[in-house]
């Protein structure tokens, strides 16, 4: 719902679950990491490509913020 109201979101998907609907390569035209709960997360939570991530997210919802809740139509 918030992605068709053009709110920010931010997705990651786990390692083993099908990549349908949103979590389908391409579909939000957004880049969706996969992890791996088994594996040490805290090495990725602190990369450069996380930090990328979640910058960029942030700015979507500081934008969002500054519009005074009104997000960017995603249909006109």
């Amino acid at each position: 719902m918030a992605y068709q109201l053009g709110l920010p979101i931010l997705i990651m998907r786990e390692s083993g679950v099908a990549a349908d609907g949103i979590l389908e390569k391409g579909v939000t035209g957004l880049y969706a990491p996969e992890f791996d709960l088994d594996d040490d997360s805290s090495s990725y939570l602190d990369s450069v490509e996380w930090d990328r991530i979640v910058k960029r997210w942030e700015h979507h919802v500081r934008t969002v913020v500054e519009r005074k809740g009104n997000p960017p139509s995603l249909f006109e």
